[in-house]
């Protein structure tokens, strides 16, 4: 959705005209977008990830992590990274090992 955090009005574009999504967008819950503008500050940790077509430009991890740090949610680690194959996805193949690796990550930063 636009290589970045979606606004309501990409949402609304991708619920009316779908174009060759091979099933409907589920729309259900509110964007990270959204939800990281309702977040409150506070002062624990986080960590960001994205998932993404392998050209995409820019990174909606590293924006969602910046916004985190901006209410004072420390990082835990870098923002990741993970690709889908084509446009909609399921991740490529060595993805979903990538990310149990980064999970792991995480828990020996937490300590």
């Amino acid at each position: 959705m636009g290589f970045a955090l979606p606004t309501e009005q990409m949402r609304e574009g991708t619920r009316t005209r779908p174009g060759k999504m091979p099933a409907p967008p589920d729309l259900a819950h509110a964007s990270m977008r959204s939800w990281l503008d309702s977040l409150p500050s506070g002062a624990g940790r986080a960590a960001a990830f994205e998932t993404r077509i392998w050209w995409s430009p820019g990174s909606a991890a590293q924006t969602i992590s910046e916004k985190l740090q901006a209410l004072g949610y420390s990082p835990v680690g870098e923002p990741h990274r993970f690709l889908v194959k084509g446009a909609y996805g399921p991740l490529r193949a060595g993805e979903i090992e990538k990310a149990r690796a980064w999970g792991a990550e995480l828990v020996r930063a937490m300590g």
